[in-house]
């Protein structure tokens, strides 16, 4: 959180080295490398073709390997893109899965997981047009975070059939049309999705994302206690599942 693109951009290596000695400092791993071009949805995404931001993308991308190459993450996270005005979801997958193409080939390159997150509003808002984009696109993978596709009424189930292309996981409580909730209130069945995830060979990381902000009504919530909640449930579940 807070590493800007313009802190980056111009020494990729220099910035890791950098916030390398911070993290080691305070005995924290890097579990993810998380890219936001663009603070507007539909630029700077994969599926994104207006003025140069194909050829801007790329270049942003291959800074982000860089930073990420030298911080000894294992990949990067980026948002899919959303469906442009005028097209299908069928077209705005397509297009996602040609954006994505050349950036999941310069990860690989360099060992690096490429990953994109399902959300909400995006061309991938269910488990069924994320698995179009996988077909589409070999080698791409998912940071999954089931509270975008509980909110418009996905249930584990139809999740779980994404295990084996599943990179990362980070879990906030939700369920349909509630984007976070308590932990109390969840509606999420994480038992299906990490048995999903263990016959899959999962063995990344699993993250807790509480988020503060007015969108979908993520400030109604103690955001400091649900996390300490949420993550004395996540342990015990991985050391269930995992065991």
């Amino acid at each position: 959180t807070h590493l800007t693109l313009s802190s980056v951009r111009p020494d990729p290596r220099a910035r890791a080295a950098a916030l390398r000695a911070e993290v080691d400092e305070v005995g924290l791993e890097i579990a993810d490398v998380f890219l936001t071009s663009s603070l507007e949805l539909g630029r700077l995404t994969p599926t994104s073709r207006v003025g140069d931001d194909v050829d801007e993308l790329r270049a942003i991308f291959r800074d982000t390997v860089e930073l990420t190459s030298a911080l000894g993450a294992p990949g990067i996270t980026l948002l899919p893109g959303v469906v442009d005005d005028g097209l299908s979801v069928d077209e705005g997958v397509a297009r996602a899965a040609e954006g994505l193409a050349p950036l999941v080939e310069m990860g690989a390159e360099r060992g690096l997981g490429v990953s994109v997150e399902p959300h909400f509003g995006s061309c991938i808002e269910t488990p069924e047009a994320t698995s179009q984009l996988l077909e589409q696109c070999p080698g791409l993978m998912i940071t999954l975070d089931p509270s975008h596709f509980a909110y418009v009424g996905c249930t584990a189930q139809q999740m779980a059939p994404l295990a084996p292309r599943t990179r990362h996981v980070q879990i906030r409580p939700g369920g349909p049309g509630v984007m976070q909730s308590k932990v109390r209130d969840n509606q999420i069945d994480l038992r299906v999705l990490f048995d999903a995830l263990h016959d899959a060979g999962y063995d990344g990381w699993v993250a807790c994302e509480y988020v503060w902000m007015q969108k979908w009504g993520c400030d109604e919530v103690d955001n400091l206690s649900e996390t300490k909640l949420l993550a004395d449930l996540l342990r015990g579940l991985v050391a269930e599942v995992w065991s």
